[in-house]
């Protein structure tokens, strides 16, 4: 007679708090909206070219193993550094995971602002980290968290790894060069490794990609799914130090990320003038949609990703209500630093025009 035995996962996984949203309930946004609610590329015309560039690639693709050397190579010379300083993950968040799997142990300190991009703390969860959260403080130019706050609590709390995301999500704040030279060098100093997660380069075109290779401690995480407009094909990709890379190659699946998204993104490559152009498109129509809403008089954070925030104030209801049949956003946040602004991701002048008449209307009429 044989006896069962309950199996048991590993101990951050019984973390009742750990927690992940139901993928039975996700359903598909509606198509007469206009999406502004995930910070992908809205460009209409980036939109257009990466579809384009889907069509023309060799559709045996489909049923073919990824080859991924030409990639690499082209990857590098458009980042700026040796092909052994890269590694291809399943968008900027596989970049994030393998750090944690290849240097975190359970138990060990991890740092991190909060609130940030969610996966950090989710992580922490599934490797048992402690956690050290640094918390932004609501200012009166938006969510503030300085350098010299960050640098002391590295040096008070030295953890293990420190993840900064710059600019930041969901606050569109950044650490100024100078200053994050500071904080890696002081990740050095104290034996702590330093993610900085550039997914909103080159909205933010101020990068850090260079330092790898005078900084072991340092990885950089970067993404096609912003600038590049592919977030469907979930395809990132790693930057450090050669030596250190060659531990998250160490991690790597048996195909870093399908053959398909790879010969996409290497042909994309080849329109980095036609991105950099989407992205100054996707800057206008921001700048301009700040502008209006501040005609209005509204409050606004205009942050360095590819979004921005406004806060309606007495006028929220009638003006969620009035963009209720036009658009998908973040209507408001639980986090006391962005609590009462609203969150859009940055569309084109054209695209933004009609939200600006449609705000304009409902607050004249509520005013």
């Amino acid at each position: 007679m044989s006896t069962r035995v309950s199996i048991r996962p590993k101990a951050p996984l019984l973390d009742a708090g750990l927690a992940r949203p139901d993928w039975l309930r996700s359903v598909p946004r509606r198509e007469d909206l206009l999406w502004l609610d995930k910070n992908e590329n809205m460009d209409p015309a980036m939109q257009q070219l990466a579809q384009r560039v889907l069509h023309e690639i060799d559709p045996r693709s489909v049923g073919l193993y990824p080859e991924l050397g030409n990639l690499y190579r082209k990857l590098a010379q458009w980042a700026g550094v040796s092909p052994e300083s890269l590694i291809l993950t399943p968008g900027s968040d596989g970049a994030i995971r393998m750090v944690f799997d290849a240097f975190i142990d359970r138990g060990d300190k991890v740092a991190y602002p909060s609130p940030t991009f969610a996966m950090y703390s989710v992580y922490g969860k599934m490797f048992g980290v402690a956690a050290s959260p640094l918390h932004y403080q609501r200012g009166d130019r938006g969510p503030a968290l300085s350098a010299a706050t960050i640098l002391e609590h590295l040096k008070r709390e030295r953890p293990k790894l420190f993840c900064l995301p710059n600019p930041d999500s969901p606050t569109g704040t950044i650490v100024a060069p100078e200053d994050l030279r500071a904080v890696v060098e002081t990740c050095a100093d104290i034996g702590c490794v330093a993610l900085i997660d550039e997914a909103y380069h080159p909205f933010y075109d101020r990068s850090c990609a260079s330092w790898t290779q005078d900084f072991e401690n340092l990885i950089v995480a970067r993404t096609f799914a912003k600038a590049w407009g592919l977030a469907g094909l979930r395809i990132g990709y790693a930057i450090g130090n050669p030596g250190t890379i060659r531990y998250l190659h160490k991690l790597r699946p048996m195909y870093e990320v399908g053959a398909v998204s790879a010969v996409v993104a290497e042909r994309m490559l080849d329109f980095a003038d036609e991105m950099r152009a989407s992205v100054r498109r996707l800057n206008q129509g921001k700048a301009y949609f700040l502008e209006q809403m501040e005609r209005l008089g509204f409050r606004t954070l205009r942050g360095e990703g590819n979004f921005l925030h406004v806060a309606f104030g007495k006028r929220a209801a009638e003006v969620h209500r009035a963009l209720e049949a036009l658009v998908l956003y973040r209507a408001d946040f639980s986090e006391p630093c962005l609590q009462g602004y609203s969150r859009f991701s940055s569309t084109t002048v054209e695209q933004f025009q009609p939200l600006a008449a449609a705000i304009a209307k409902a607050a004249g009429e509520c005013a």
